[in-house]
């Protein structure tokens, strides 16, 4: 009889000893998960023109930094370029122009779309999306050349402080 009740307590006692799972559990138990948000890191809009690309890059160069926290959840980036004809809107041959867009990450690795309105469409609309971003530092940049506007919109998911 001794010897069954030595086994009943050591697998009732058994859980006890390997803590870790309790202890999560107690721990999820006591400290609620944290709250989260969408937190709007960036929202630009820009013209550029034939005067902006007087530089040896032939371009007009914009870049805009954004902070990802840590524990950010999601990252969504949207770009959207408009190219026009500056002299008559009606002449859309005149409503040239060239995109190189650039998504730089806190580690050195990058993310580059270019566009180039010959026989294309005109206006230019991309969306990325970083699940679990990696923390620091990102980088936007824009390189355009032609006549025309944008607009860059950057948004993280983000723990509320």
């Amino acid at each position: 009889m001794d010897k069954r009740a030595l086994i009943v307590a050591v697998i009732i006692m058994l859980p006890v000893f390997s803590g870790c799972v309790y202890l999560e559990k107690i721990e999820q138990f006591l400290m609620p998960p944290p709250q989260y948000k969408w937190k709007k890191l960036i929202s630009v809009e820009d013209t550029f023109g034939w005067a902006d690309v007087v530089n040896k890059q032939l371009a007009k160069i914009s870049d805009y930094p954004i902070y990802v926290s840590n524990e950010t959840k999601y990252l969504n980036i949207y770009i959207h370029v408009e190219f026009s004809n500056p002299i008559n809107p009606d002449i859309e041959s005149l409503s040239q122009g060239h995109l190189n867009f650039t998504i730089l990450k806190p580690n050195g690795e990058n993310i580059t779309k270019t566009y180039c309105t010959a026989t294309k469409v005109k206006t230019f609309d991309d969306y990325f999306y970083f699940e679990n971003p990696q923390e620091g530092q990102w980088n936007i940049i824009i390189r355009v050349f032609g006549y025309g506007k944008y607009r860059v919109v950057a948004q993280a998911y983000q723990p509320v402080s």
